[in-house]
């Protein structure tokens, strides 16, 4: 029998989502939702069997109801879950997670060893290949990432560290002789436009428009962040996030593709709650999500999320956001929900000060065009840059 799926309880699916999801890369299948909100996410492990007739293994995040009791290293049962990497890529992992907060605290010539939020061991294997060179000494134990502040003794060692690292970087890169690769990059010419969103991104779409952008003439950055969108802030806030895109009113524009991932329930701000939502805890936690099926409430707060963001990127120094619609893809039930993320999309930027729609609506997604019935492939990449390349590019580069 093969692996059909894996669960684990969580106390908190946003944040294990966060880790799985935006730290590790695995892909969201599908969500399931209760009357209390968000219930448990499915990810997919491995790439999707060729059989359609055999099942996507998966990972569940399930949320836990009640807090329940911490597991031990040494308690009997499940120990950890293991995901395979290439050896080659074992370096780039563990400063990955480490830059996440989430550092190794073990490691054998196989494997690297990591909690998750909760605490619960996952392992990151390249088992058969050994690592070239490891130590397998035992590290320090690393501070959790969610105990970084919570007393002044963490408080300040933490800060005396980051302090000693900053001292020895600076220290470095003013003695340190200029390299070719850094010469380069002060020869090459800034960027003019910046092309954000979610994994769709860094895929065969967003490298797609990057190549033909830079073959225009132009100077472009992609910046993604994997399953993020307007539905769920609490795991990504991309208007949170403005102010680290920099300088906007170098830019002639910027290309934003989001909302794959938001045919979900949406989870309210703090600011967006109801007054008496935010100080009665039991009525919280129902009030600050409104599910998809709630047609009626969920369609005004989405198209306002869109436009309060496009705004605000008007505001920060954008001279124009093209918002690019989510392509539909093979998956049907998917596709079909999309319909109400582009409607709302294209109303919203419409409404927005400096923002233009850019549609694929009408582009044919044939067998192949997706990698998962939802990602592009290149050849469904180059589909819709078909459709929309020229209005794209005409949107940059107009005066």
């Amino acid at each position: 029998m093969g692996v059909h799926h894996l669960a684990v309880k969580v106390r908190d699916l946003a944040r294990a989502e966060r880790f799985y999801v935006g730290v590790l890369g695995l892909r969201v299948l599908t969500r399931r939702e209760d009357d209390r909100g968000p219930r448990s996410i499915w990810l997919a492990l491995g790439p999707k069997p060729d059989d359609a007739k055999q099942p996507q293994p998966f990972l569940a995040l399930e949320r836990a109801d009640d807090e329940g009791a911490p597991r031990h290293d040494d308690a009997v049962g499940w120990h950890c879950v293991a995901l395979g990497i290439d050896v080659d890529e074992r370096e780039r992992w563990r400063q990955a997670l480490d830059g996440a907060g989430h550092a190794v605290f073990r490691e054998t010539a196989y494997s690297l060893y990591v909690r998750d939020p909760e605490g619960a061991v996952v392992a990151l294997s390249h088992h058969p290949i050994p690592a070239p060179t490891v130590s397998t000494e035992p590290r320090p134990p690393s501070i959790p990432h969610d105990e970084v502040a919570t007393g002044s003794i963490t408080s300040r060692l933490s800060a005396l560290v980051s302090l000693s690292v900053a001292l020895v970087a600076l220290t470095s890169t003013l003695w340190a002789p200029t390299s070719e690769a850094q010469r380069t990059r002060a020869a090459r010419a800034p960027t003019d436009v910046l092309i954000i969103g979610s994994s769709s991104v860094n895929g065969a779409l967003g490298r797609l428009i990057e190549s033909e952008v830079a073959r225009a003439g132009l100077h472009p950055e992609r910046r993604a962040r994997s399953s993020s969108g307007f539905s769920r802030p609490d795991f990504y806030d991309w208007e949170a996030e403005i102010p680290s895109l920099g300088d906007l009113h170098a830019l002639r524009g910027l290309v934003v593709y989001a909302g794959g991932n938001d045919a979900q329930a949406i989870r309210l701000r703090e600011r967006e709650l109801p007054a008496e939502a935010r100080s009665d805890r039991r009525t919280r936690r129902t009030a600050e999500w409104i599910q998809w099926r709630d047609e009626t409430r969920w369609r005004p707060v989405y198209e306002q999320r869109v436009r309060s963001f496009v705004d605000a990127l008007c505001t920060a120094g954008a001279r124009r956001v093209l918002m690019v619609l989510p392509a539909e893809g093979e998956n049907e039930g998917w596709s079909d929900r999309m319909e109400r993320i582009q409607a709302l999309q294209e109303s919203a930027t419409r409404a927005s000060r400096c923002g233009r729609v850019i549609d694929p609506r009408g582009v044919r997604i044939r067998d192949g065009a997706t990698v998962d019935g939802i990602h592009l492939s290149r050849t469904g990449a180059r589909a819709v840059w078909d459709r929309i390349g020229t209005s794209l590019l005409e949107g940059l580069t107009r005066d």
